[in-house]
This record gives structure tokens, C-alpha cells and sequence, in this order.
């Protein structure tokens, strides 16, 4: 859905904190920044991202986005293991600005609790209340 000048993919879950979660066709999630978060943050200039590997649990800080105008703490919105890092955002940051929902920060082999925990994200018919909403309060000036 595309509200105002913000882009909000139906087919995506997102968090309260403004990530984006995508199921992809190899079973793993991809996470990002939805184009709220990114327009609000403004310049990306440095991720802090988990290494392949590493043990991600729902609702646990896993990396930090800098930005010149502050540090946005990252919080998992699923339980998994890393499976993938997105290289070409430690060289390109400001990736997430230009293809908010192409420049993924990591992805995730989930758990068994993968089903319950997307329960417990924005999608759906509950979208487009959310976003009107948090576009309202977080850009009220």
C-alpha cells in the first residue's frame, strides 16, 4: 500500500519498530528497514549486523543503524539463525535510503515458532490502520 510518499508492500509483516520481515522462496526471512524508518532516520551511514551464524531470538537486540541524526537500536522481530549478511550495506549504507525494501539487512533461518511469531506483526487487514497511523504521529510537525 502507498500512503502519502511512503511505500508499504502488502505481502511484507512489519514491526512497531518499523522492520520489515519477508518470507523468500528458500524457506529463509529477510529483515530491513521499512521506507518510514529510513525517511525518518535519514542518511544511513553505518550498520552494526549480526555475523552468519549467530542465534537471533524474538524481541532481542541484534545490530544498530547510524544515521547522522541518531542510533537506531535493532530488535529481532523473529527467533532463527543468520544465515545471510547483506555485504554490500558495509560498503553502500545509504543503500537502505535508495531501495528501502531491496537493501534486506540480514536473513534468517527461522525457528518452528516462525508462524506464531509473524502472528504477532503488522499485516493484512490490520496495515492500513497502522501505517496511516504511525505516519501521522511520527511526521506531525
Amino acid at each position: 500500500m502507498k500512503y502519502k510518499e511512503y511505500d508499504f508492500p502488502d505481502d511484507l509483516y512489519y514491526t512497531d519498530r518499523h522492520l520489515w520481515v519477508k518470507k523468500e522462496s528458500d524457506g529463509s526471512i529477510a529483515i530491513g528497514f521499512n521506507d518510514l524508518a529510513q525517511k525518518l532516520i535519514g542518511k544511513v551511514m553505518f550498520l552494526r549486523l549480526p555475523k552468519k551464524g549467530a542465534v537471533l531470538e524474538a524481541g532481542k537486540e541484534f545490530g544498530t543503524v547510524e544515521s547522522v541524526k541518531w542510533v537506531e537500536r535493532l530488535k529481532a522481530p523473529i527467533s532463527g539463525v543468520v544465515k545471510d549478511v547483506n555485504a554490500s550495506l558495509r560498503v553502500n549504507p545509504k543503500l537502505v535510503n535508495q531501495e528501502p525494501y531491496n537493501a534486506w539487512f540480514i536473513k534468517v533461518e527461522p525457528t518452528e515458532k516462525l508462524e506464531e511469531e509473524l502472528s504477532q506483526l503488522i499485516h493484512g487487514e490490520k496495515l492500513a490502520d497502522w501505517v496511516k497511523k504511525e505516519i501521522e504521529e511520527k511526521t506531525k510537525k
